[in-house]
């Protein structure tokens, strides 16, 4: 959990903030009036004494006070704030005087200074940290502009991250966890959970769009998360948003594409009455998608807050955020592969291209009625929320509560095994349709739409089956935060922090799933199967306008959750230093369900076999609830080793409560808790412009579910399932960053880790036997062993042009759990620059994957992620998107 370090000072620090601070060398008078903005204070000084001074580069994240005194005592001047603002005067000399020798530890406060991952009143430095942390500036989420969630945690140690599905609905791991989308880390933004749980689609990067409204953001891997969060063993994340200034602010930005995107943000903030101010910003997106698709998706949202001081130091914040938008995510493709070598199966570029043509802009599920599939996602979210502290005694009480209604209407085309030659196709249904059309002479594939004959491409003879699916998930939920935290001395000096974190929701979710036979191209048609008899009349046909069935698949859930959790931490400095950190937290929640029975029934048309077994629902509910309750602890040592260097040893045992969502397996069993066993050993060295920070981490899992999706081979309806495991990792994380010479930085992440499927054997029926596999050594699916990123920038001197540079690279991996398909490593290039025109405008060209790299990050997410299939040379995998080129205009006020 974060506190925000206007909270954890008293008042009269209040108007100091931390800022993201990233000066250019030059004049005095640009670089105190960003400054000056940043803060919302106003700036008193004498044109004269501001002539013709300048100063060097000023970077980091520091309070206001710091920055000032940085910026200006090179240049000759003193800068102070004062009641209503900065006040610029020229520094007057004063002799040396003899200062005592200090006494105690070294200064708590580094060169930056860290708010996530702990509570308490103390402001602690970098050097000062018992866990790892790292975080996005501003000036690099400027840098990036990331759209989705996903992009905004590219390149964190410790992460695998993969944006390729599109804006939402990724997928990630955290230090080799294998729990796949956001199930290992808590999202939050300002404190509080986006979402409680990850939800079977409704997953929380669904309503998260990272925009000018989003500061910076602080992730907090391992160590405390478990206790100052739910659902988070890996870590926390913390979109940190902006607060409103007490002078008028304002900025926007118009970024453009080369595939046509068009994305307006931006923000204006001020006073609007004597102790309140208020900030209102937000997007808007005309998206026609960097993939093939046939419809243009778009929308926007809205973040409005409000802060009042409240007397002795208190404050208190509204919010609201709406969200109304349609976002691309797509599934697996059809690829070319050759003894570990991948290349595009031809019509269909891995790139650019999906299966989202206008033969899929519509489709009619037998559940769900007609459907826009090619809308893909559409997300609408309300929020609104409130934080309160307010100073208590000898501490301090905050409250953060939020609630929110949410409707995603999600859409997608599951892949479902590979392509095969059409040939094969044909040979496949010709058995099924002598058997209900005994005149069936042969088999012919047309197209659905106009019955025109199916026509190969070169080189790509191949059809495939695709999972249309439809899913309604609608999600109420209230989530409250109260804590109170105090120093005390008693046995040396304590930093405590005492919480109770409450959540309930509801959630509804109702899928269908049919199956469609398409042209393994971009874009592919609808292929219908046709028998045909001597005469080559048609007499018949396997699929419906091209589906083999409009209701493969039908499942509903009213899920509920009810919990609390209770939690205490403290940071104990037993010597000048030494200090030990603990927490505990413990969860006890109630699960409900009512799980709808399918029905079959008959589609009555006597032409087709593709409506004889349609699964719809029976309006027939059973009930399941259960309740649990676990504990999690952590406990750490830190050790201010010098000046420049601090390290810590941490001990954790983590756990992840299930959600509703466990009730769609089916099994008798009952849900149970996820528990992590993990070990830390930290280094944090700061000197000058260098910077080093090493995690080593190992982790066990005693007891853990892992996923499985396959498909029913007699009706071809989609079983979800899971295999028990145990499962251990270890790793190590490494971020750096040096600026060997004035204007130019570097900064790099490395992550190598080695996780093992434990104890893993599957069991299978063959030929009415049980037939036993043991995956036990195995490498958990899409996890490389290694990954890193190497990033530079460089300031032009004197021209008010930054260049700078990305290189993303990751190892083999595989797209089983068997470890049958490797995929390959690949290194991604992404070039920027930015021009600051005027010191209001601002001008960024961006490229990403430069080199139109093919980079491939996962397999078939449908039956193939325990043992991947490979028909012919041809697997089904998918890859980030092709190269981009970005164009972005910032004004700021």
């Amino acid at each position: 959990m974060t506190l925000l370090l206007a909270i954890a000072l008293a008042g009269s620090v209040q108007d100091d903030p931390v800022l993201a601070v990233d000066l250019p060398a030059g004049p005095v008078a640009a670089g105190l009036d960003r400054l000056a903005r940043q803060a919302g204070q106003a700036l008193v000084a004498r044109p004269a004494d501001l002539a013709g001074r300048h100063a060097p580069r000023l970077r980091g994240a520091m309070r206001l006070s710091t920055a000032l005194d940085r910026w200006c005592r090179p240049a000759g001047l003193s800068c102070r704030q004062r009641a209503g603002g900065i006040v610029v005067r020229r520094a007057i000399p004063r002799p040396p005087e003899a200062r005592p020798a200090p006494a105690g530890p070294p200064p708590v406060i580094g060169t930056e200074v860290i708010v996530s991952g702990r509570r308490g009143t103390s402001v602690q430095g970098e050097l000062e940290r018992s866990y790892s942390a790292s975080q996005i500036a501003t000036v690099e989420l400027a840098r990036r502009a990331p759209q989705s969630l996903a992009e905004l945690l590219s390149g964190l140690p410790g992460l695998w991250v993969d944006n390729s599905a599109g804006v939402a609905a990724n997928t990630i791991r955290v230090r080799g966890i294998p729990l796949d989308g956001y199930q290992a880390i808590a999202v939050q933004e300002d404190g509080l959970p986006v979402q409680h749980d990850t939800l079977p689609w409704t997953d929380i990067d669904q309503f998260v769009r990272p925009d000018l409204m989003i500061e910076t953001a602080d992730y907090v891997r391992g160590g405390p998360s478990a206790v100052f969060a739910s659902n988070a063993p890996g870590g926390i994340l913390n979109l940190r948003s902006r607060a409103p200034t007490r002078r008028r602010s304002a900025e926007t930005r118009l970024t453009l594409t080369d595939y046509g995107l068009a994305r307006w943000e931006g923000y204006v903030a001020g006073p609007i009455a004597p102790g309140w101010r208020a900030i209102v910003g937000g997007m808007a997106t005309r998206d026609p998608s960097v993939r093939r698709i046939a419809s243009t998706l778009g929308g926007g949202q809205v973040r409005a807050r409000v802060d009042h001081d409240l007397p002795q130091g208190g404050t208190l914040t509204l919010a609201l955020y709406l969200l109304d938008d349609d976002t691309l995510n797509i599934s697996s493709f059809p690829m070319r592969y050759d003894r570990g070598r991948l290349s595009p199966l031809p019509g269909f570029d891995p790139r650019r291209g999906s299966f989202f043509g206008p033969d899929f802009a519509t489709l009619d599920f037998a559940a769900l009625s007609t459907r826009p599939l090619g809308r893909n996602n559409r997300n609408r979210l309300a929020m609104p929320s409130l934080a309160w502290s307010q100073p208590l005694g000898a501490g301090k009480l905050t409250l953060r509560a939020h609630y929110r209604a949410s409707h995603t209407e999600r859409y997608a085309l599951s892949s479902s095994g590979s392509a095969v030659p059409a040939a094969d196709m044909l040979t496949q249904a010709l058995p099924r349709l002598i058997a209900a059309f005994p005149d069936t002479a042969s088999v012919a594939l047309r197209h659905a739409g106009d019955g025109t004959p199916f026509a190969a491409l070169p080189g790509n003879d191949r059809v495939t089956i695709l999972n249309p699916v439809a899913a309604d998930t609608r999600l109420h939920e209230a989530i409250a935060d109260l804590s109170y935290s105090r120093a005390l001395d008693a046995a040396g000096h304590h930093d405590l922090t005492l919480g109770v974190y409450g959540v309930g929701y509801d959630w509804h979710f109702a899928r269908a799933v049919a199956r469609a036979l398409v042209e393994a191209r971009e874009q592919g048609r609808r292929l219908d199967l046709v028998a045909l008899d001597v005469n080559g009349r048609a007499i018949g046909r396997l699929t419906d306008r091209g589906l083999l069935t409009a209701g493969s698949t039908y499942e509903a859930l009213e899920g509920r959750q009810r919990m609390v959790a209770l939690y205490a931490a403290d940071e104990w400095q037993v010597a000048p230093r030494w200090r030990i950190d603990w927490g505990l937290r413990h969860e006890r929640a109630r699960l409900s369900a009512r799980i709808e029975r399918p029905a079959i029934r008959d589609g009555g048309d006597p032409e087709t076999l593709a409506d004889d077994r349609l699964m719809i629902g029976s309006s027939l509910w059973d009930d399941r609830r259960q309740p649990l309750a676990r504990t999690a602890a952590t406990v750490a040592l830190h050790w201010r080793a010098s000046e420049t260097l601090g390290s810590f040893a941490r001990l954790t045992r983590a756990m992840r409560l299930p959600d509703p969502g466990v009730f769609r397996i089916g099994s008798g069993d009952a849900p149970r808790a996820l528990t992590i066993e993990q070990a830390e050993l930290g280094l944090i060295w700061r000197r000058g412009a260098f910077g080093l920070d090493a995690t080593a981490f190992a982790s066990r899992f005693p007891n853990i579910g892992l996923p499985n999706l396959s498909l029913d081979p007699a009706t071809g309806g989609v079983q979800v399932g899971q295999y028990d495991a145990t499962a251990r990792t270890l790793g190590l994380e490494l971020a750096g960053r040096v600026e060997p010479i004035p204007g130019l930085s570097l900064r790099g992440t490395a992550t190598w880790q080695d996780p093992r499927l434990l104890s893993y054997r599957l069991s299978r029926i063959i030929d009415g036997r049980p037939v036993v596999t043991d995956l036990s050594g195995r490498l958990p699916r899409r996890v490389p062993q290694w990954m890193g990123r190497l990033s530079a920038s460089w300031i032009a001197p004197g021209a008010g042009v930054t260049l700078d540079g990305d290189v993303s690279a990751m190892g083999r991996r595989f797209a089983d759990d068997a470890n049958t398909l490797a995929l390959p490593g690949f290194a991604v290039i992404d070039l920027g620059a930015s021009w600051a025109a005027t010191p209001a405008l601002t001008m960024r060209l961006r490229a990403t994957n430069i080199l139109d790299r093919i980079a491939v990050m996962q397999g078939d997410a449908l039956g193939g992620e325990v043992r991947a299939s490979d028909a012919g040379g041809v697997i089904t995998v998918r890859a980030q998107q092709g190269r981009v080129i970005a164009l972005s205009a910032d004004w700021r006020l």
